[in-house]
């Protein structure tokens, strides 16, 4: 097709895919110019869309690393994939987009206007969502313009509840919080938050957090779920930035348990009950960051008739799962990927 690069992609290990491939600049309704990776099935033809949402401070290696691609598997199925970067991170900050200022941002600039180029590329009216923790949650939040073009929305490891279930990430909300109470001043927040420095520490660390003995709850994959060089990859480029503000909201949200706005004049969680288009809920057994309980109460108020709420893990497939390796795990291959294929399939027009 013209326009397109024809190129041959890694699905996972020695199994390749061939697809086109194309960067799109998208423009937000307030002048930002965003990125997103779009790949088709050789041809041109496709199913359907998929929208694929990262997560916080993440990018799109969330989806695609160079030896195993949950991307290229959904192409090499006949899907058509828009992988999106939100303002501030990865193509999208280096096109100059900067850090969000509040978390509200994402899904009534950024989400609204990757859809609309999504439906206008892909000739669709209607197409799946794909979310990755906050990048589900962004998906718990459409407005009714964004819900109504919807074939399903599936939400891997996206919290509701952020902080049930973990006792120190909960800790570490609620400590956030009451520091900046407590303070006599307004402190000078910088913009961003630097996740990719987390991860360089993480990276240097491996050889404790990737043990099956190391019990601080806050690593985002279950030990040895994820080949070390495979999850090297998935640190080092996909763990990103974002705005400070977030992470303040993220605290608040995890101090009070609710989903609600920084200043607390908008309640979030009101959307996710007017949603009428079918939700998959997945969840690992092992996710300390985004355990079950953090995401039942999503399953439990989602206004959708078609829903379902999948945990993976030692009872339903013989392994244990985390967060990050939900999607690009050893065994996401075999056990993830076609639950999520099978689903999608059985919802298509």
């Amino acid at each position: 097709m013209k326009g397109l690069k024809e190129s041959r992609e890694i699905i996972n290990g020695k199994q390749t895919m061939g697809c086109h491939r194309h960067i799109h600049e998208v423009t937000t309704r307030d002048g930002l110019h965003l990125i997103m990776t779009h790949k088709i099935p050789l041809g041109g033809r496709s199913v359907a869309p998929v929208m694929l949402v990262h997560g916080l401070g993440q990018n799109r290696y969330t989806w695609n690393l160079s030896k195993r691609s949950f991307e290229n598997y959904l192409v090499s199925q006949g899907f058509e994939t828009f992988n999106v970067e939100l303002r501030g991170h990865g193509m999208s900050r280096a096109n100059a987009c900067d850090y969000p200022k509040r978390f509200r941002t994402y899904f009534t600039e950024d989400i609204p206007a990757f859809m609309d180029a999504v439906r206008e590329i892909s000739g669709h009216h209607k197409m799946f969502f794909i979310g990755h923790s906050l990048g589900a949650t962004l998906g718990y939040c459409l407005d009714a313009e964004c819900r109504d073009q919807l074939l399903g929305l599936i939400s891997i490891g996206g919290p509701f509840n952020m902080g049930k279930g973990n006792l120190l990430l909960k800790t570490i909300a609620r400590t956030g919080v009451l520091f900046e109470k407590i303070l006599p001043f307004r402190p000078p927040y910088p913009k961003a938050f630097y996740i990719d420095y987390i991860g360089a520490i993480a990276r240097s660390g491996l050889f404790i957090m990737d043990n099956r003995y190391y019990k601080l709850p806050l690593q985002v994959w279950y030990p040895g779920s994820m080949e070390r060089n495979i999850l090297e990859e998935r640190i080092q480029l996909g763990f990103d930035r974002t705005g400070f503000n977030v992470v303040r909201f993220m605290f608040k949200w995890g101090s009070e348990g609710r989903l609600r706005s920084l200043s607390g004049d908008v309640d979030y969680e009101d959307n996710i009950t007017k949603l009428k288009a079918p939700v998959l809920f997945v969840v690992g057994d092992k996710d300390v960051a985004v355990p079950l309980e953090a995401i039942q109460e999503a399953y439990e108020k989602a206004g959708s008739q078609d829903k379902q709420l999948k945990v993976f893990g030692l009872e339903s497939t013989g392994t244990h799962f985390g967060h990050i390796d939900l999607i690009l795990g050893k065994h996401a291959p075999v056990h993830v990927w076609p639950h999520v294929l099978r689903w999608m399939r059985k919802r298509l027009p």
